[in-house]
């Protein structure tokens, strides 16, 4: 993932802040702190961007440009090039709704897609640390 310095546009440049979301329903909370409290706090990360571009479509072009800047170092590994290849046929040949479906997808493949994401700079620091701090509450008393 980038250093924050390579972002081009603050995250508050891209319009109102994402509600804090809900933990996942359904399952029980994983361990806090390990491996799937992560995914599932990835997971919440996640649907907050979708509600972004939901009500914001163009925001679909900053991880484009992520995917572009990281793409032009060329020193990824081929798996971490294809995820990323994979997610720009997503993000411009799919609609907004199989976009944000992919985004949100709770499945072990969406975890997986989710590892090499390109949204960075779409949620500010203050949205992410509310879901987290609000996801943290839920699963750790």
């Amino acid at each position: 993932m980038p250093e924050p310095s390579e972002m081009h546009e603050p995250a508050a440049a891209y319009g109102p802040p994402a509600e804090a979301a809900s933990p996942p329903t359904g399952t029980a909370a994983p361990e806090p702190w390990s491996h799937p409290w992560h995914d599932q706090l990835g997971l919440l990360y996640h649907r907050a961007i979708a509600e972004k571009i939901r009500h914001q479509p163009e925001l679909r072009s900053v991880a484009v440009a992520n995917i572009d800047r990281w793409m032009a170092r060329n020193d990824y590994p081929r798996s971490v090039v294809r995820a990323l290849l994979r997610w720009r046929e997503l993000l411009e040949g799919s609609s907004v709704e199989e976009l944000l479906d992919a985004m949100s997808d709770p499945s072990e493949q969406g975890h997986q897609r989710r590892q090499n994401t390109p949204f960075a700079g779409i949620l500010t620091q203050d949205e992410r640390r509310r879901i987290r701090d609000d996801y943290e509450k839920a699963t750790t008393r």
